[in-house]
């Protein structure tokens, strides 16, 4: 695919770093919304919950530790304060054993510290992503884009030419040249990109969800223009010699991809009385 959302900005390009991740979250949500109609991924309530706790530990460590220096501190100080009863030998081996003792004693106490302020940081930031979660709205009634065979689906998986894994955060169809490409639901176009391999149209609900058709010869509408569910978004382009026209489709519910196959409505097809696409995958194509 060649566009993928990232909060109201948009990427453009075919390079997908940092992806995988993404589309291995997007997979997890996308099982969740299925089986949760949407309500929040429970893992997150209990990795927050989780983190909370460990942060209250660190707490008490970190204040025991630091506890624990200020008796050492003032221990040394009371041996250096050491009248002459003390033999000037011993005193010194003792003074060097408890500023070893000290710096120990320190340097795990700065340890806690910095542990209990990252999964503070940690906490803080999970808490923010739910909440940003939270703020999204209920899913579209999403339709799929075009008619035609499956040949790459969401996840990831090999790459054709050099076996590597790579991350697909959409799905392919392979369609007739000239197919026309509909909107998958309702929405305010956010971009129109022009890219060798074709054309894109992103499009977004209003409510934190987005869609991402790709592989356009031409453009039926222009950014900022809404469309309704099932409008004509563009054209097909030609495919490479002996081979089908290949059309990107991607669904994101915020930052994260979830399987556009998986929250199409799949009993109803595409709109406008297309044949419903055909769910058996020739050969992958990367």
């Amino acid at each position: 695919m060649v566009v993928r959302p990232a909060g109201r900005f948009v990427v453009v390009g075919f390079a997908f770093a940092g992806v995988a991740a993404a589309v291995v979250a997007g997979t997890a949500l996308a099982a969740d919304l299925a089986a949760a109609g949407d309500a929040p991924a429970p893992s997150a309530t209990r990795a927050l919950a989780i983190l909370t706790a460990r942060a209250s530990v660190l707490g008490e460590q970190v204040a025991s530790a630091r506890a624990a220096v200020r008796w050492r501190l003032g221990a040394l100080r009371r041996l250096v304060g050491a009248g002459p009863g003390l033999g000037g030998a011993v005193r010194a081996r003792a003074i060097a054993a408890e500023t070893r003792v000290l710096a120990r004693e320190l340097a795990e106490a700065r340890s806690l510290e910095r542990e209990r302020d990252q999964t503070r940081a940690e906490g803080g930031a999970l808490a923010a992503s739910a909440r940003a979660a939270a703020a999204i709205g209920p899913r579209p009634d999403v339709g799929l884009p075009v008619a035609g065979a499956v040949v790459a689906r969401f996840g990831v998986g090999p790459d054709r030419a050099t076996g590597l894994l790579v991350a697909r955060p959409g799905v392919r169809f392979a369609a007739g040249p000239g197919a026309p490409l509909r909107a998958p639901f309702a929405g305010l176009v956010a971009l129109v990109a022009d890219e060798p391999e074709g054309g894109a149209v992103v499009l977004e609900d209003g409510g934190g969800w987005t869609a991402i058709v790709g592989g356009l010869a031409r453009t039926d509408v222009a950014r900022g223009q809404r469309v309704a569910a099932g409008e004509r978004l563009g054209a097909a382009a030609a495919g490479a010699p002996g081979a089908p026209p290949l059309i990107s489709f991607e669904v994101w519910r915020g930052r994260h991809p979830v399987d556009p196959l998986l929250v199409a409505r799949a009993a109803a097809g595409p709109p406008r009385g297309e044949p419903r696409a055909a769910l058996a995958e020739p050969p992958p194509v990367p």
